[in-house]
């Protein structure tokens, strides 16, 4: 376009998924929006390539999609609109962890009940104590998420969840100051429950475990997510879900412009309107206005220090973001293409496994777990031998489109420390790929024989890639930065911001730190609900899902009614 509209009534800076999805919500609901994202491509986490060979298809960064929890599925129609949603047919587990004594401890995608059970093969009495959390919260579940994507999360709700944790009776009265380890080190008894209990929230990044209060939090929505619904990858790949939510935007009349990075925002009289792209941009340096609001999908420094400007900043923002945190574990990624369907060596104990999605292995004890957390937030040095603990997914067999006939797909996410300065820097990364691929090959091999001798090719992705490809995550594994309790609740992304709202008028962002998988929109639902109520838009009739309705639809479909307590 030659002389492409300028005036709109939202400009949105970023096209990734929660980009994308906060603009679909308000486009649908009447306004005018346009996106503008830097690359030529929306969805940088979210996306699918063939990297290895023709028809192997890689995902290089999510892989494990919750779209399903959130309002978002629902609302934009995301079915509509291409993204189907796939785990293993008749998958009895949603997520598991295998030990080198044959044993796995697995937690089901559907009923609490199912977990309970599998917990009395490995531990009775943690099991008992897995009943009496899921049996306080699972009358309780559907309500509380849906307050993490519909309600404000201030110093009230903060008090009132306070109020609520005292009255489950195994809590331990100074939890608040517990970090994750140690709240399942009092809590649990057996150390193969204690290390499979600690390994899924640790793929939000160890600094959330390691750190107090989010750390506790974060095993807790752990157990809770397990008892009602796991996740799925999309027909085609994770870029699935990019696609619906583009095609869903444009369909409602939005405007996505490509390869059109924006170099500020235009502030008046401490309000935004408008961007101003770069110099290299399609359309260089060229202006755009905001009737309403403009929104970033950038992280905290990017967003106020790039895009905004000191100097429009007060001083008490300036002071809070000069010490926002990055810091913490990113992702080493190992993928693979193989012929044979992947054979782990306790399914000669636990069946189950060979037909599950997603699981996670390396650390055998506590001790392993303290390993990987001194490396990662104490050395920065990556743990040697590797503990994966970022996940691993098996795509082809929830999948088969993902690979050609005959072959599986598989990854590996090694958490890490992104920064190795005692090793010189992140450049370095370069150097270690392909010995710290074997080393993360070495182990898996011990969990999954048969994927050394069938094998077809590697292709390994390092944390620096991941920063090449999205500079504005700051290295951390998510873009929102470290998910710490200075970061978190009523003081996302920093104390004083209140997302989605900012100190500039009209200004507003779409990423913020929380416990959730990124991928369940939540941010998004909270950004675009944040805009309509300021700007006194009523929402529309169709704005009215409520979190699982989309997961409780598609397991009705498989046949499953979803049960959130074991009793």
């Amino acid at each position: 376009m030659a002389s492409p509209k300028s005036d709109y009534d939202v400009i949105m800076v970023g096209g990734g998924i929660n980009g994308l999805a906060t603009a679909a919500y308000l486009q649908k609901s009447g306004l005018s929006v346009a996106v503008f994202e830097r690359r030529d491509e929306s969805g940088t986490f979210c996306a699918t390539e063939e990297l290895l060979h023709p028809g192997v298809k890689l995902n290089l960064h999510a892989s494990l999609l919750l779209t399903h929890y959130g309002p978002a599925y629902v609302d934009l129609e995301l079915e509509r609109f291409g993204l189907e949603l796939l785990r293993p047919p008749g998958a009895e587990f949603a997520y598991f962890y295998p030990f080198l004594d044959g044993n796995a401890v697995l937690f089901s995608g559907r009923d609490a009940r199912e977990t309970y059970e599998a917990w009395k093969r490995i531990s009775p009495k943690d099991a008992e104590t897995y009943r009496k959390i899921v049996n306080f919260f699972g009358p309780m579940m559907p309500g509380m998420f849906q307050g993490g994507f519909d309600g404000k999360q201030t110093d009230e709700t903060f008090l009132a969840m306070l109020d609520l944790y005292e009255k489950l009776p195994i809590f331990p009265k100074d939890w608040l100051w517990m970090t994750g380890v140690e709240f399942v080190d009092t809590i649990f008894e057996n150390e193969q429950i204690k290390v499979a209990v600690l390994s899924y929230p640790a793929t939000s990044g160890v600094d959330g475990i390691a750190s107090r209060l989010v750390g506790p939090l974060m095993v807790l929505n752990f157990l809770l997510m397990f008892t009602c619904e796991g996740g799925y990858t999309a027909r085609g790949g994770s870029h699935g879900l990019t696609h619906s939510l583009v095609r869903c935007f444009v369909h409602h009349g939005g405007k996505i412009f490509y390869n059109c990075p924006v170099e500020k925002v235009t502030i008046e009289n401490n309000q935004a309107k408008g961007v101003v792209l770069s110099k290299l941009a399609c359309y260089p340096e060229a202006v755009f206005t905001a009737s309403r609001a403009v929104i970033s999908d950038l992280s905290a420094k990017p967003t106020f220090f790039g895009l905004i400007g000191e100097e429009h900043l007060p001083v008490a923002a300036r002071a809070q973001l000069k010490r926002f945190d990055y810091r913490g574990s990113t992702l080493f990624t190992n993928y693979y293409v193989m012929d044979e369907r992947p054979n782990f060596a306790c399914s000669e104990r636990f069946p189950e496994v060979n037909n599950t999605f997603v699981y996670n292995f390396g650390a055998e004890t506590m001790d392993d777990v303290a390993r990987l957390i001194d490396g990662c937030m104490v050395r920065n040095l990556p743990p040697d031998p590797p503990i994966v603990w970022g996940a691993a997914f098996n795509y082809a067999i929830a999948d088969p489109t993902q690979a050609p006939p005959g072959q599986y797909t598989l990854l590996a996410w090694a958490i890490v420390p992104y920064e190795l300065r005692p090793l010189g820097g992140p450049e370095v990364w370069d150097t270690l790929r392909e010995s710290y691929a074997d080393k993360v090959e070495d182990v898996m091999v011990q969990y999954l024989p048969n994927l050394k001798t069938h094998k077809i090719a590697r292709y390994v992705n390092t944390p620096h890639d991941y920063v090449r490809r999205n500079p504005h995550c700051g290295g951390n594994m998510h873009p929102s930065g470290s998910v710490t309790e200075a970061q978190f609740w009523s003081w996302k992304p920093f104390a004083g911001c209140g997302a989605p709202k900012t100190p500039i008028d009209s200004f507003y962002i779409s990423q913020s730190t929380g416990v959730a998988n990124y991928t369940n929109l939540g941010a998004a639902y909270s950004a675009a609900s944040g805009v309509m109520e300021d700007l006194g838009i009523a929402r529309p009739d169709w704005w009215k899902a409520k979190a699982f309705d989309g997961a409780t639809e598609l397991l009705r479909r498989q046949g499953v009614t979803q049960r959130f307590s074991v009793d």
